[in-house]
């Protein structure tokens, strides 16, 4: 009986992990030409940052010492994808996307000829993403992790997490800091479902 629980389990968890996200770095593109607009920058810059906003985007062009940057800041300033170019070819050497400080989205780092050397999916194990999970907490909670004024501060990071015996799953863990206390979500990163939601209220 023992043996037969276990091949089930087995076969379950084999049919988990074929139904994750996989991308390979052919989906993804394997080499950038992409460089940094010096021109722009040097016609435009002060103290060596050049910032303008195009539609709901803020742009922001930084030199570094041995690189350049640009910062594409969106949606209340919640997501950030930067871009990291080499001095010397002005080449793209690394791309990443954060939100709210959670990384996000496939991180690229480019070699000095623009080949794709290596990439991580932070999406991956996850049937949703930050982008589709923000109007699923709009709906469900009637939370706008956007444009909401109701909290002080916000948290969010994602977690491997034990659910069931020999199984795992992932999740999404949001924290509110509200005015009366802290309000913390987890949400299953596969189904969606609200795993918890607990109020903890400061003492006076």
């Amino acid at each position: 009986m023992i043996q037969k629980v276990f091949i089930v389990i087995t076969i379950l968890c084999v049919l988990s992990c074929s139904d994750k996200k996989t991308i390979l770095p052919e989906n993804i593109g394997n080499t950038t030409s992409e460089k940094f607009d010096l021109k722009k920058f040097n016609d435009n810059k002060i103290d060596s940052i050049y910032e303008y906003a195009l539609q709901d985007t803020v742009i922001k062009l930084y030199e570094g010492k041995d690189q350049y940057k640009k910062e594409l800041i969106s949606d209340n300033h919640s997501f950030k994808r930067t871009f990291v170019y080499d001095k010397t070819t002005n080449l793209l050497v690394n791309q990443f996307s954060h939100f709210y400080g959670m990384p996000v989205g496939i991180w690229k780092s480019y070699d000095e000829k623009g080949v794709l050397i290596s990439w991580k999916n932070y999406d991956e194990n996850f049937d949703f993403s930050v982008k589709e999970l923000i109007p699923m907490l709009k709906k469900d909670l009637q939370i706008d992790l956007i444009n909401d004024t109701n909290y002080q501060s916000l948290l969010i990071d994602r977690f491997l997490y034990k659910r069931l015996f020999l199984f795992t799953s992932y999740c999404y863990v949001v924290q509110l800091n509200l005015m009366e206390g802290t309000r913390t979500i987890k949400i299953d990163g596969n189904t969606g479902e609200i795993l918890s939601d607990i109020k903890t209220f400061a003492e006076e």
